[in-house]
């Protein structure tokens, strides 16, 4: 993605102010969770989950980030797992949604393996070149049966309103 074209010290700042806005905007009908996913005490990826006026759509969108130097070792699936199981068992979702570009292979592969399926694609613009976004979505069904990945939750009750759920 084109944010990585910016140097380290722009990039730091650029993922902290991100990060900050997502939590200073939350608001229960329209909300953005990020988090990390850390291995032998370093960061090496994130996982976000969101959505929009959840309590009548119950649909959620995901988004995620693995450093290169973490793929192929089960990551992306376990970070997409966990917050798929928060949307699907904790939430109440209906449907996920999400997308990766056409040439990235492995994150394609992850929303397969976790029961995605083609929801159309979208044109955009990247280094100011032509690029195919492919959506993809997942229903509650199609995640009973592909739920790869135990997860555990906790202290989800008290959070349930800051998602807009009572």
């Amino acid at each position: 993605m084109a944010w990585t074209d910016v140097t380290p010290e722009q990039r730091a700042r650029s993922v902290l102010q991100y990060h900050w806005r997502c939590w200073g905007e939350w608001q229960p009908e329209n909300w953005e969770l990020n988090l990390v996913v850390v291995r032998d005490g370093i960061v090496v990826g994130t996982q976000g989950i969101g959505a929009r006026d959840f309590s009548v759509r119950r649909e959620v969108s995901t988004g995620s980030w693995l450093g290169l130097a973490y793929h192929r070792q089960g990551l992306g699936t376990e970070m997409r797992a966990a917050v798929l199981h928060l949307a699907f068992a904790g939430l109440g979702a209906q449907h996920a949604v999400s997308g990766a570009y056409a040439d990235n292979a492995a994150s394609l592969e992850v929303s397969r393996k976790l029961g995605y399926h083609d929801d159309g694609i979208e044109n955009h613009a990247v280094r100011a070149k032509p690029a195919v976004l492919r959506r993809l979505r997942l229903t509650a069904e199609q995640w009973q049966q592909h739920q790869l990945v135990p997860v555990k939750m906790e202290g989800l009750p008290e959070c349930l309103p800051w998602f807009g759920l009572a």
